[in-house]
């Protein structure tokens, strides 16, 4: 399990994060979410040691990530980022072989597999491949270290939509009840499908944490048509987001029992029920889309 607990960091002198939270349970998918510039990439790359936390701290199976000297921790937390720019000059049995040298539970047969599945040659050069099966390249690279904690940085950016859903089947294919991964993504889309809870950085904070269970269960989306021209008050709440508005035509998201009871009492002419999703909720908390997750 990893905590992480107050979290600062500062680049050239500019706050990144400003006080980061949370907990990754064994067994879970984590997805990392917030606008572009919110710090993300900065603190995945906290979470793995490669940069050093100005305030606050990361612990790792209760061991801190920043201070403990056993090769072991380190070697249990994997980064993988959104370009595997530092193999590009390797081939790719170069890069299993390296990796083997550095994971103790490296699992060469796993990366094969999936190597040859992906018709990828292990005589290839990285910097010969497309971006989309570098990042499946990356990816099972990543996944073969069998380590306990991997964080993927935009896995699926610039990849097209069959290399997307084999690399989505690898990571989920990869999770058990002693593993956990966390996937900072821009496409919403597939947090929605894969992911258990979703973590939301606002202005380098924790700005809120999602079961996404939990979320569908108490959360509605609704579309509403009101009597007359002139919005009610009702849109106003603190526990109602409107998504959009087309002509008397709402589309809201309700965040409370209270919400609905005084909506239903103000006898609406319609009221309709639709599916909520991770980017609806989003764009309601963020003022986003899943362009600027």
């Amino acid at each position: 399990m990893m905590r992480v607990t107050d979290v600062h960091k500062a680049i050239d002198g500019k706050p990144i994060l400003r006080g980061v939270s949370f907990t990754i349970e064994p067994g879970k998918i984590i997805g990392l979410v917030g606008r572009n510039g919110e710090g993300k990439t900065t603190l995945l790359r906290t979470l793995v040691g490669v940069y050093d936390p100005d305030q606050g701290s990361v612990s790792y199976d209760s061991k801190d990530i920043h201070t403990h000297t056993h090769a072991a921790c380190k070697q249990d937390v994997v980064f993988v980022p959104d370009a595997p720019t530092a193999l590009e000059m390797y081939t790719i049995r170069e890069c299993a072989a390296w990796y083997g040298m550095i994971y103790p539970k490296f699992d060469l047969f796993f990366f094969t597999s999936a190597m040859e599945r992906f018709k990828l040659p292990m005589h290839k050069r990285v910097r010969t491949l497309s971006k989309g099966m570098k990042m499946l390249f990356s990816t099972a690279l990543g996944l073969a270290t069998k380590a306990g904690l991997i964080l993927f940085d935009e896995p699926t950016n610039g990849v097209d939509a069959v290399a997307k859903k084999q690399l989505l089947s690898l990571i989920v294919d990869s999770l058990h009840e002693n593993n956990s991964i966390v996937i900072s993504s821009h496409m919403l889309s597939e947090l929605d499908r894969i992911a258990d809870s979703v973590v939301l950085l606002r202005d380098g904070r924790t700005d809120d944490i999602w079961e996404l269970e939990l979320l569908r269960e108490q959360m509605k989306k609704l579309q509403v048509v009101f009597n007359g021209d002139k919005s009610p008050m009702w849109l106003h709440r603190e526990d109602v987001f409107v998504l959009q508005q087309v002509g008397r035509v709402y589309t809201v998201i309700l965040e409370s029992n209270e919400a609905m009871a005084e909506l239903q009492e103000m006898k609406p002419l319609l009221v309709d029920e639709l599916p909520l999703t991770l980017e609806d909720w989003f764009i309601g908390k963020a003022g986003g889309n899943d362009d600027e997750a």
